[in-house]
């Protein structure tokens, strides 16, 4: 009887090393590691309740709006819980996970993941792993089963799908090395901000300027996209949620993309039907205050000149109209915000030094652009 018993606690110790090894290696080595690895990781990252704005949606959110900016000016904490070419399918669950964590003033959601031409980029598996691979196992398994997504195997257990990621050495291990850093630190210092240093050079004659006449134009979105948005939506009126505002954020509008604008204007409508704001910085693009010429470095995202400014001017109407307000910080809090404030002060003046000579780079938060900012904030 001793011997079986041995030999059952001999296998469960077995299973339980192996479990263990399995974790670790997907969680730090076995993984794909980039910008939205670091971005996701890092809103975990947060002391609870801590957070007065948080920002939700795709790429226009981590380049549009620099969370040490924000701070800096107006002492607002805010981080941008957004990843590259976001769907709408995976909103809920990320407001879920906010939700779950934080007790914001305000959450400010760009819906740009409800946008698309087609579900092609929609049901892509590369825009659902951005967020899934990254997040926590029980937000994780919440998201699976709202979604049913096939292959539920492979996003529990990614070393399944990534046991060749080798391959990806030494970038991914650069990122690694970021993530592990932020949570040695507890905090990331850019709170996911990403950008390039460009200015677009305008090919096609942006329609901006007559925009404003335009908030008839509409064109349907794809039935699973608007399903998708109407159940986030009726997910905040069953919770009551005040604080949830929607918005579009403003890009340059050609002849190639008019028809998302116009589907852009069909979310406002549907937006407020469920009783929401819809802050629409397409069609009022001259409430901005942006320059076509010097403030985006391509059709969709701003540069850090127009970073700024949308920075300045967001958090000016969500103070104002959403009761939007910078509490005060504890000691330590305090601290790690003004080094956040510091290093996005560096990343600015980086980004311009870099725009000023002609050299074009995407600038995200890894340890090897951290430690190049280091040299701006002595």
């Amino acid at each position: 009887m001793k011997r079986i018993i041995l030999r059952v606690v001999k296998l469960a110790c077995l299973a339980l090393a192996l479990v263990l090894t399995i974790g670790v290696l997907q969680e730090f080595v076995l993984c794909h590691a980039d910008h939205n690895r670091q971005r996701v990781k890092g809103f975990y990252l947060e002391e609870k309740d801590s957070l007065d704005l948080v920002l939700m949606g795709a790429s226009e959110v981590y380049s549009d709006f620099a969370p040490g900016y924000a701070y800096a000016k107006s002492g607002v904490r805010s981080y941008l819980y957004s990843t590259q070419s976001n769907t709408i399918l995976n909103y809920k669950s990320q407001l879920k996970n906010i939700l779950s964590r934080q007790k914001p003033d305000v959450i400010l959601i760009e819906l740009n993941g409800a946008l698309y031409n087609d579900d092609t980029e929609v049901t892509k598996e590369a825009n659902f792993r951005n967020y899934a691979d990254n997040v926590p196992i029980p937000d994780k398994w919440e998201w699976m089963w709202q979604n049913n997504v096939p292959n539920k195997g492979e996003y529990m257990f990614p070393i399944v799908k990534y046991h060749s990621v080798w391959t990806d050495f030494p970038e991914n291990m650069k990122y690694q090395k970021t993530v592990w850093n932020d949570r040695q630190r507890g905090y990331n210092y850019l709170k996911g901000v990403l950008n390039e240093t460009k200015i677009f050079q305008q090919t096609q004659r942006p329609m901006n300027d007559t925009l404003k006449d335009s908030a008839n134009s509409k064109a349907p979105l794809t039935p699973l996209q608007e399903q998708g948005l109407r159940d986030l939506l009726s997910f905040c009126k069953s919770e009551n949620l005040t604080n949830v505002v929607f918005a579009r954020f403003p890009h340059i509008v050609v002849k190639r993309t008019y028809s998302r604008f116009e589907r852009g204007n069909t979310v406002g409508d549907i937006v407020r039907e469920y009783g929401f704001d819809y802050l629409n910085y397409e069609l009022n693009f001259e409430d901005t205050g942006l320059d076509l010429n010097r403030d985006f470095y391509n059709l969709d995202h701003l540069n850090v000149y127009g970073q700024q400014k949308f920075t300045g001017l967001l958090t000016e109407k969500l103070a104002k109209d959403y009761r939007l307000t910078a509490k005060e910080p504890s000691g330590i809090q305090k601290q790690e915000w003004q080094t956040c404030a510091d290093y996005y002060d560096a990343y600015y003046r980086y980004s311009d030094e870099l725009i000023q000579k002609g050299e074009g780079k995407e600038l995200s938060e890894d340890c090897d652009l951290i430690q190049t900012l280091q040299s701006y904030t002595k």
